[in-house]
């Protein structure tokens, strides 16, 4: 669950937040020389922040407000800076901890030293350039990756009516440029995804490897396969959460989204075992998300891995496998793409759509009927 500030009782216009770490971070909210609501952070308990301090650092900034000053006036007058940008995203948008955490690690580590003061799509192509050549160089995908949150962000401050300056979105510059001038051979790199999925007979092996291993083991898999979860939403099931065939998934991803999922036959016969020694708020899965994973990945690196090399990111069977090989056949059934897209939680039909290619006939009827 992704946590809220919660209000000072003692002082107007004083919020706080608890971060993964269990460190607290201090906010403030008042009105700017505008009129609109500004949110401005003051900093983190370990800091020594308190809310006596937050407090004064509001009234501090009232009083300037009061006497023509605005406290942030030498920002506007000032180059932009896309630190402020990147930092309010991150603050405000619905994410969970672990995502909240993830993104600050990056911005930290690969992207700050070439963005803190703006983005232009020369950066951008730097960026890239760096990251692709530096001693340990990271995967395109992992690059796009970033890029496409720094897109997010930019996206995100513009559409918040408060903001009256504006960002230009140097992401979307660099995709049509990319369009003219990244060639065949590069775009094809930067489109490699992990689409390996499990063939039937596969599934079978694997299932009759982990069988007599470890029950819990043996039921995420039958979980993945029956609804095509992510590793975290799986890892997070609580008793409550099964009602008959149905499941309701919390999706951390996306900013822990609820929705619902179903159960096949198999997957229910191992909850049976299962749920009746659990109260409601109880936890399915005793084992950790870190502990199953290594787990599980050890069997199918045994089954499905030898002879690949660790980087090749197209052919080895990974745990997140499962969630394709879920999607493949539904799609491979004949599932419309729009319901596969229900399934698995996606935001937009344009990701659901990497697996257009395995209908049925891929279009064959539909052509022969056109003109009839």
């Amino acid at each position: 669950m992704v946590e809220k500030r919660i209000r000072s009782k003692r002082y107007t216009g004083v919020y706080s937040l608890k971060q993964k770490n269990g460190d607290i971070s201090y906010s403030i909210l008042y009105k700017n020389s505008d009129g609109k609501n500004q949110r401005e952070a003051v900093g983190l308990k370990s800091q020594g922040i308190t809310e006596v301090f937050a407090n004064n650092k509001r009234i501090e900034r009232i009083n300037a407000i009061k006497h023509g000053e605005d406290p942030l006036a030498h920002k506007k007058k000032s180059a932009f800076q896309f630190q402020d940008v990147w930092e309010f995203y991150v603050l405000n948008k619905a994410l969970s901890n672990t995502i909240r955490e993830d993104y600050r690690g990056r911005w930290k580590k690969h992207m700050s030293q070439d963005f803190s003061d703006g983005v232009t799509m020369d950066k951008l192509i730097a960026f890239r350039r760096r990251l692709e050549n530096q001693e340990k160089p990271l995967s395109a995908r992992t690059i796009d990756m970033m890029i496409g949150m720094i897109g997010s962000a930019i996206r995100y401050w513009n559409s918040r009516p408060e903001h009256k300056i504006k960002v230009h979105d140097a992401v979307s510059d660099l995709r049509a440029y990319d369009r003219d001038h990244v060639t065949k051979k590069d775009k094809r790199t930067r489109k490699v995804k992990r689409d390996r999925f499990l063939e039937v007979d596969e599934i079978k092996e694997l299932k009759e490897a982990i069988t007599d291993l470890h029950a819990e083991l043996s039921l995420f898999v039958s979980l993945a396969l029956s609804t095509g979860a992510r590793l975290g939403a799986i890892m997070k099931i609580k008793a409550k959460d099964i009602s008959g065939n149905k499941i309701t998934l919390v999706d951390e991803k996306d900013g822990h989204e609820r929705y619902t999922a179903y159960l096949d036959e198999e997957t229910l016969s191992k909850l049976e075992l299962v749920l009746p020694t659990l109260k409601p708020n109880d936890l399915i899965f005793t084992l950790t998300k870190t502990s199953l994973q290594k787990r599980l990945q050890r069997i199918l690196n045994k089954l499905f891995n030898e002879g690949l090399q660790t980087d090749d990111r197209v052919n080895r069977v990974v745990v997140h496998t499962l969630r394709h090989t879920f999607a493949s056949h539904l799609v491979m059934k004949g599932t419309p793409l729009v319901i596969v897209q229900k399934l698995l939680n996606h935001s937009e039909l344009e990701t659901t759509s990497r697996y257009a290619h395995l209908a049925p006939d891929a279009g064959h009827d539909a052509v022969m009927e056109l003109w009839k």
